[in-house]
């Protein structure tokens, strides 16, 4: 399956969460997601990120790891004393062993680096859903 056009996953009503405090990132990526066919709920913070998993279906959850106030890392840490918290894919632009060692205890199931190629995060949600 190559990824040069936009194809739409199987599970049309699969919904992926997009967590950032840069708003520009979140509709790029929002795009993307519509584009291949996935919802996308959009986030803000940290502590609205929390909300919405409460409130809604979630099947993923992208969420950058820089974010004032609740980082990323705090927020996974909260998410993770839930059992049901869907996977989690950390976005960063701080690539170094500390960060991804601290997000991967904390149960992510991936950790990706900004900018981030658009076809491996598609991926990595594809193989998510697939693998939940």
């Amino acid at each position: 399956m190559t990824m040069d056009k936009a194809q739409p996953f199987s599970a049309p009503s699969a919904t992926v969460l997009v967590v950032d405090d840069n708003k520009d990132a979140v509709d790029i990526i929002s795009r993307l997601l519509a584009q291949h066919g996935l919802n996308a709920l959009r986030a803000y913070s940290g502590q609205e990120c929390l909300e919405l998993v409460r409130s809604c279906t979630v099947d993923v959850i992208v969420l950058d790891v820089m974010m004032p106030g609740m980082d990323g890392l705090e927020v996974c840490r909260h998410l993770k004393q839930d059992a049901s918290t869907p996977p989690i894919i950390l976005l960063t632009a701080k690539d170094d062993m500390t960060t991804r060692s601290a997000g991967m205890s904390l149960g992510a199931s991936e950790f990706l680096v900004k900018p981030v190629n658009p076809h491996v995060l598609i991926a990595c949600i594809h193989t998510l859903l697939l693998t939940r």
